[in-house]
């Protein structure tokens, strides 16, 4: 059985060649597929047609910054535009299997901001954050 450790800390996430680092301790970035990859259409007599979908690599990135951080003002920046910013960059975790180091990459092409950030007020920890979605044209998976 293979022994496989990420250190939780190697998660990089790069968007138009900027690094985004003020994420909200113990929190998660989503990357979530909009649309099935394939489509089945069943026929008669035991037939069927199987698809892939033009749109089966297009993915939401959901993540949550903490509010006036440098990627706040950014991302607030790219939604507060006059045109709209199209988004591209990478998502990266560092891994090892069996003591021999690798990293997992997304390419993220084609995005836009779609949602109007969520904000969340916190009057117990003051650990105050805002919500973001980008959907992506094209996200794949490289290991």
């Amino acid at each position: 059985m293979a022994t496989i450790t990420v250190n939780a800390e190697s998660t990089t996430l790069v968007l138009n060649g900027f690094r985004f680092e003020s994420f909200i301790a113990g929190d998660v970035m989503e990357l979530t597929p909009v649309n099935p990859h394939s489509s089945h259409v069943v026929g008669s007599n035991n037939s069927v047609n199987i698809n892939k979908r033009t749109d089966g690599n297009v993915r939401n990135l959901v993540m949550r910054v903490q509010r006036y951080s440098d990627e706040d003002i950014r991302l607030n920046s790219w939604l507060n535009s006059q045109s709209l910013v199209v988004i591209n960059g990478s998502l990266k975790e560092d891994f090892s299997k069996d003591g021999v180091d690798g990293v997992e990459s997304w390419i993220l092409e084609g995005g836009s901001l779609t949602d109007q950030p969520t904000e969340v007020k916190n009057d117990q920890d003051g650990n105050a954050l805002m919500e973001y979605t980008i959907m992506f044209r094209n996200a794949q998976r490289n290991l």
